[in-house]
């Protein structure tokens, strides 16, 4: 199996120390090349073909928006990974990377553990060896009913509300972070529209309600393969920059991080 290649571009020196550590960290195998702006990660992708681009989006001379949009444009990075970690978290410069050809979307400051997910998420599955994937095909295909059960059974981070035009819909949360929350909600209830504005009310287990905090919704999925499928989860990206709501927040993100202690 080849070496997987990994580009972290970033003019903050520190920032790219800091993603380079994580992935030397989670993945010792991988190469890990970095440039301090989009002009030379250009000329990098020019001489290397890399398995994953991890942008900055503000950088002087050549942004990572200009990155994206010439790298969709060469054969051999077409469809190749790419994930921009910004502060800009606004819906107009997520819509901008959606329409340029991004592939994630992660605010800064974020967890190790998100950097992590994503990388698995995206470089994991495309080097894994055939024979590890009929090994882990067979073990899915064995174990396939109790596998989905025990999806079903996974017990929720808490409860919320998704406030959309359409309405207020009744969700359980899946993940939550000072930047985004996923949520499940029921389909019969309604399904929110890509990049509308909402609102998201999280309950606290007491019952009190949780800083009241304005996003968009940045992604929809069937919780199964099947158009039948009865749960969607929704992704909601926080634009909220208010000090007391994000204190609020990270304290009960604390409390769950206890909980599962």
């Amino acid at each position: 199996m080849s070496q997987i290649k990994v580009l972290i571009v970033d003019d903050a020196r520190f920032i790219r120390d800091h993603v380079s550590r994580i992935v030397k960290e989670h993945f010792p195998e991988y190469q890990i090349d970095s440039a301090e702006d989009g002009e030379a990660g250009r000329k990098q992708m020019n001489n290397e073909n890399y398995d994953l681009i991890l942008c900055d989006w503000e950088m002087p001379g050549m942004s990572g928006l200009d990155l994206l949009q010439w790298a969709r444009q060469q054969v051999n990075y077409v469809d190749i990974p790419f994930i921009m970690i910004t502060s800009r978290g606004e819906r107009d410069y997520v819509l901008k990377a959606i329409q340029a050809g991004v592939n994630d979307y992660m605010g800064k400051p974020f967890e190790d553990r998100q950097l992590v997910e994503k990388i698995k998420k995206y470089v994991g599955k495309r080097f894994t060896t055939s024979a590890e994937s009929r090994r882990k095909a067979a073990q899915m295909l064995a174990a396939g009913k109790t596998a989905a059960v025990a999806k079903a059974a996974k017990k929720p981070k808490g409860l919320a509300q998704l406030r959309v035009a359409s309405g207020v819909l009744r969700c359980a949360i899946k993940e939550v972070t000072l930047q985004s929350v996923q949520v499940v909600v029921k389909r019969e209830d309604g399904v929110p529209q890509l990049l509308e504005q909402s609102v998201v009310d999280i309950e606290q287990v007491n019952g009190n309600s949780v800083a009241q905090m304005n996003g968009f919704i940045s992604g929809l999925q069937a919780n199964e393969k099947s158009t039948q499928t009865n749960f969607i989860s929704v992704d909601i990206q926080f634009v909220d920059n208010d000090p007391e709501k994000l204190e609020v927040l990270t304290h009960y993100i604390a409390s769950l991080t206890k909980q599962s202690d």
